[in-house]
């Protein structure tokens, strides 16, 4: 039980980069072939899946991280989910230890990688796989390590001599961490799923969070961290640094944590409950307002919704060999901070054989492979609305002679199949500065344990979207939010 073959890829090249088993050979270029054939196909039909099943008995995972693809494969019962997760995890260890991952720097320290994989895997199981422990068993290269290199010969790899139970009091952190200036930094990222109405009015929402840590902190230090409005969270998991009892108790996020960069904990947010509802269960008798809520048009009206930002109107209209996109976006006037960063992808119907983009405000391009068009705005005019018109040529839907439609359509007596409608996905990201959404902020954050005290700030970004449109039809399918950072 267990992951029986890892391979690491250069997916531009095809190139590989790396390889190990733990079961029975398996032969890289005909997993390969395989992912790299399953990418091609997703890419066309604009659905992607980290999993491929051949023959029924093997099971191979692959991830894409830049230039890099991660896969790995199976032929007994495995968790799927613990191997997705190890190759997401292995990118991150690859990253704390080369900055950069690309295949010269991975041919470059190959020995540092196969140590690592031996330490991060046994027989196939992932048993250690956070940077900060691995780096006291295999020493990030360096500069000692290249002149040791050049003196000794031995590719610039240096093991621990260490005994790492004495360097590893936990496992997630060693004990003789110096840093000259004292910092922790903190990331609120939120997901929210919506659905939108034709007259763009929030139906449906559900926030999902995370708070990412990097730690820049000395010693052994012992943090206690308190969020306002926890109440709201319902459903979380946490860090294994993270003491469960403590904030079960008073809803304190304790923790000694990690050095470097690592997930603290993610939850869900409770959908905020209208009065009749507030009667029959239990709330705090101190809950700090969400200033995000309260501005927001029409939030009163239904206080389980999410308010949105922003607005996206779209328009199609397909003919027999031509249509027409036009799609106008724009910002609320209701919301007092500005949207930034907006990036529209706007995904074509496969019947479109090409795309003619414009927009009265920045740049739309046409990817002929991906059948989408990008638009991006970095900042939104202040006199007037952005539009975009896509012109479309179109494949016809009349079947061609002799094919095996035509003759479906004769043997059911002329009558062909309809299409009631044609869909076209946009999925939007987009940033605003200094706003939360679900009203769960760091409220206090305090160190004890060491005698710094490192000074504290938080700064909030919301933002990415994405919807579904139809001529009579939008969806918000997905929106991110990020944010929330304490710097010293």
């Amino acid at each position: 039980m267990g992951i029986g073959s890892l391979f690491i890829v250069n997916n531009k090249t095809e190139a590989l980069c790396a390889l190990k088993h733990w079961g029975p050979t398996v032969a890289a270029t005909s997993v390969c072939d395989k992912v790299f054939e399953s990418h091609r196909q997703s890419v066309k039909k604009n659905l992607y899946s980290d999993v491929i099943t051949t023959d029924g008995k093997q099971y191979i995972f692959h991830i894409t991280r830049g230039e890099i693809t991660y896969i790995a494969t199976t032929e007994t019962e495995t968790e799927p989910l613990m191997v997705v997760e190890f190759l997401t995890q292995l990118h991150t260890v690859l990253k704390a230890y080369f900055s950069e991952v690309t295949e010269s720097v991975l041919q470059e320290h190959h020995v540092t990688l196969y140590q690592l994989l031996d330490e991060m895997l046994d027989s196939g199981i992932p048993v250690n796989t956070h940077p900060g422990g691995l780096k006291v068993l295999v020493p990030p290269p360096n500069l000692l390590n290249r002149v040791s290199s050049t003196v000794f010969g031995h590719q610039g790899v240096l093991v621990s001599d260490h005994d790492p139970l004495k360097l590893l009091p936990l496992p997630w952190r060693s004990n003789n961490i110096k840093y000259a200036s004292n910092e922790i930094y903190l990331d609120v990222i939120e997901s929210i799923d919506a659905t939108l109405d034709t007259e763009g009015r929030v139906l449906s929402s559900a926030i999902h969070g995370t708070i990412e840590v990097n730690s820049r902190l000395s010693g052994m230090p012992d943090i206690s961290m308190s969020l306002s409005n926890s109440h709201l969270i319902e459903e979380y998991s946490f860090h294994p640094s993270v003491r469960l009892s403590r904030f079960a108790a008073d809803r304190v996020v304790s923790f000694v944590p990690a050095d470097g960069n690592f997930t603290l904990m993610s939850y869900k947010v409770r959908q905020p409950q209208t009065n009749a509802m507030q009667e029959n269960s239990w709330q705090p008798k101190y809950v700090k307002p969400n200033p995000w809520l309260n501005t927001a048009p029409g939030s009163g009206n239904n206080p389980t919704n999410v308010p949105l930002p922003l607005y996206i109107r779209p328009q199609a209209t397909f003919g027999a060999s031509q249509g027409r996109v036009s799609i106008v976006c724009g910002t609320k006037p209701a919301f007092e901070k500005p949207v930034e960063s907006v990036n529209l992808e706007v995904r074509l119907p496969d019947r479109v054989t090409s795309a003619d983009p414009s927009c009265t405000h920045g740049t739309a391009t046409y990817d002929d492979i991906g059948h989408h068009v990008k638009w991006v705005i970095d900042k939104f005019p202040n006199d007037k609305t952005p539009c975009l018109t896509v012109q479309l040529q179109l494949s016809s839907n009349t079947p061609k002679k002799g094919s095996a439609e035509a003759e479906a359509v004769a043997a059911n007596g002329g009558k062909t199949m309809v299409a009631l409608q044609e869909l076209v996905d946009i999925h939007a990201n987009f940033s605003v500065a200094g706003v939360g959404v679900s009203g769960i902020k760091v409220e206090t954050l305090q160190v004890r344990n060491e005698k710094y005290k490192p000074s504290q700030g938080v700064r909030y970004q919301r933002g990415g979207a994405g919807l579904s449109s139809g001529r009579d039809h939008v969806e918000w399918r997905r929106l991110r939010e990020s944010g929330g950072r304490w710097e010293s």
